[in-house]
């Protein structure tokens, strides 16, 4: 792991491959980079490809405070600004899509696309009715079993789902998963994503976190897709089909990109 060093904290990170355009890679709340590393092998031939470790979370520093979805969303900006990643496609999954929707509504500027992975968005009513008392510590409740139920399908393999709840309840400190569970709460995902301007694809999950009135609400520039047979963690359950989505929509912003460059030379 390499590190960037933003307002004292350190933010660990893995890198390979070359080529355009680059792609950050952001995991979601309890996890670390390695749940991204099918989209990292299957990426690092033609990309380079940068897979962090948000503060509090794998290697990097878990400091005392500054878990806002500001936070982390400044903590991508300085690791585009430090690694020099030029419009990066930005992949996250889950609560890093939260994350990611934060940046690109506040500098429309710094991505040249979003992929979001099964992530929440939806109004912060629908998010308080589904999470309120699980994420936050309520009374009676019991994050394993919520993982387990509300994570993962029919069709994931058992030990995954094993694998993943072991290390989600081992990954974060309670007060550290208290605050970020107050970040999920009170992000408002829905109006970021309204407010998003930039190339964006939504992989949804059998099951997912992100409702109609939502999607129906999204501008032109979102495109949506749904894998079949696979539950929150889709990039890991079903990664050809989230990797074949991910080629094709890159594929469609250099198109644009490239087509946006030569309206501008010949005018």
């Amino acid at each position: 792991m390499e590190y960037v060093l933003r307002d004292g904290v350190r933010l660990a990170f893995t890198q390979a491959g070359h080529g355009d355009p680059p792609v950050l890679l952001v995991h979601g709340m309890r996890c670390d980079h390695t749940h991204m590393q099918p989209l990292f092998e299957h990426l690092r031939p033609r990309h380079r490809v940068v897979s962090v470790d948000l503060r509090g979370h794998g290697q990097s520093d878990g400091p005392d405070h500054g878990y806002a979805n500001w936070d982390f969303a400044q903590d991508l900006e300085a690791v585009c600004t430090e690694l020099s990643l030029t419009r990066p496609i930005i992949i996250a999954h889950s609560f890093g899509g939260g994350v990611a929707l934060q940046l690109a509504a506040e500098r429309p500027d710094l991505p040249g696309g979003l992929v979001l992975l099964d992530p929440g968005v939806r109004s912060t009513t629908e998010r308080r009715a589904e999470l309120g008392g699980v994420i936050t510590g309520g009374p009676g409740a019991d994050p394993r079993r919520f993982f387990a139920e509300r994570l993962f399908g029919p069709d994931d393999p058992d030990a995954l789902r094993e694998e993943i709840c072991d290390a989600m309840m081992a990954g974060l400190p309670e007060r550290t998963a208290l605050a970020m569970g107050q970040t999920v709460i009170d992000f408002d995902s829905a109006e970021a994503a309204v407010r998003c301007r930039v190339p964006s694809l939504l992989i949804l999950a059998d099951r997912p976190f992100t409702t109609p009135p939502t999607i129906a609400s999204l501008g032109p520039n979102w495109r949506i897709g749904q894998v079949v047979g696979a539950g929150h963690f889709v990039q890991l359950v079903a990664p050809a089909q989230v990797n074949a989505m991910v080629d094709r929509f890159i594929e469609l912003v250099r198109g644009t990109s490239s087509r946006q460059a030569s309206s501008g030379a010949n005018g």
